[in-house]
């Protein structure tokens, strides 16, 4: 990778699946030897992911340093040690329930996300083993979520909106009931969506992004855009990556991200993340 002249990096953000994990879920011996090390150095790590705080890995809580988490894909920002929300952008709460109740008849697996949880139907939850997924990542699904009877009905019932909302599509060869989501959503404009990396919409509202909220976490501790670096792999880390300082690239990331990135690491299961931080931290 060719470096690029900027200021000192003082914080990281950090895809989590497809980036900072192999195509295990695991986290490698190096790359956790290069998360400790660039605390250990004084740099913020921040995990940025469109889990929901429930779906956070045990392995990087138990990281010492480790203290913010982007969540929801940046509707969420969160304080690990004492689990306060310290930023959140929430979806308008009546419109994602119809929009749920309107694509409830696709082949897909539907969620919303509200607080540190996902929520689904008990319908969904028996149709996660159709998922074209590996098991760690139906596994991750399965303990991340609690059940609902009817969706709509639980989102109308709480005290403020979704901070995210996902359809997870089961396999269709002819594409339709992706196109049939999308067309749908064209009718809702204060609703923004990406895919994760995987055959999904991830819909928030108009505006959220990890970059944002990585941004806006900065701001609260006197770092700067241009002394963070960003990593990732899909459509869902574009927004990171063209505001951080730095916007980093995995090998195995979507082409829209390599588009965007201001340098392009190894892929995931080459210690990708561990390079980029040994380039881009270590030897600046």
């Amino acid at each position: 990778m060719e470096k690029k002249k900027m200021p000192s990096i003082r914080m990281i953000g950090l895809d989590l699946d497809g980036t900072l994990f192999d195509s295990q879920k695991q986290l490698t011996a190096r790359t956790r030897a290069a998360l400790e090390e660039a605390i250990a150095r004084g740099v913020t790590v921040v995990p940025a992911t469109g889990r929901p705080l429930r779906g956070l890995p045990q392995v990087l809580r138990e990281i010492p340093g480790i203290r913010y988490a982007v969540m929801t894909n940046g509707a969420g920002v969160y304080d690990l040690e004492s689990g306060a929300c310290i930023y959140h952008s929430c979806m308008d709460r009546d419109a994602a329930a119809e929009l749920l109740a309107r694509t409830r008849h696709l082949r897909a697996v539907q969620g919303a996300f509200v607080g540190a949880w996902g929520y689904m139907e008990p319908m969904d939850s028996t149709m996660i083993g159709e998922l074209p997924l590996v098991e760690a990542m139906k596994e991750y699904l399965r303990s991340s979520r609690k059940i609902v009877e009817s969706l709509p009905s639980f989102l109308r019932g709480c005290a403020e909106g979704p901070q995210k909302v996902v359809l997870m599509f089961l396999p269709d060869n002819g594409g339709g009931d992706r196109a049939e989501a999308e067309r749908i959503l064209q009718e809702y404009p204060q609703f923004a969506y990406v895919s994760g990396g995987v055959a999904n919409f991830e819909i928030m509202g108009s505006g959220v992004g990890k970059g944002k909220a990585l941004l806006a976490l900065g701001a609260q501790l006197g770092i700067e855009p241009e002394e963070i670096m960003a990593v990732g792999d899909s459509e869902n880390d574009l927004d990171m990556v063209l505001r951080a300082g730095l916007g980093v690239a995995m090998a195995n990331a979507e082409e829209i991200v390599k588009r965007h990135a201001d340098a392009i690491t190894a892929s995931n299961d080459e210690d990708g993340v561990a390079r980029a931080i040994e380039t881009y931290v270590f030897r600046q």
